[in-house]
């Protein structure tokens, strides 16, 4: 085989592992990226679930109620930025309670 050839050989086995590479670095952090939003979601269905039962069976419990507001309510990445579901339900438990808006919690009439 002449040099050229070979040459040439080389350089294409070469870029295809180069393109192969690549490939498998996208995907990786593709997969990484739908983990950390499958676990932000599962997060956030978490802090709903247990502000919802607080609510509901423990009104009167002011400090976890509002730690796990602060939470749910709050922008990132101190907190989570969810409100679209809880919003209305919180801020009927604040008023049947009695509670001042929090500063972190903002709704559509904040």
């Amino acid at each position: 085989m002449s040099d050229i050839t070979i040459t040439i050989i080389t350089s294409v086995l070469v870029s295809n592992g180069l393109f192969a590479f690549i490939q498998f670095l996208i995907g990786r952090h593709d997969t990484k990226k739908n983990i950390k939003n499958t676990l932000l979601k599962l997060e956030k269905d978490g802090l709903r679930t247990q502000m919802l039962v607080m609510i509901f069976l423990r009104p009167k419990e002011k400090k976890e109620i509002l730690t796990l507001g602060e939470r749910y309510f709050s922008e990132p990445p101190k907190g989570l930025g969810a409100n679209w579901y809880m919003t209305d339900i919180f801020n009927k438990w604040l008023e049947a309670e009695g509670h001042s808006k929090p500063e972190w919690f903002k709704d559509d009439k904040n």
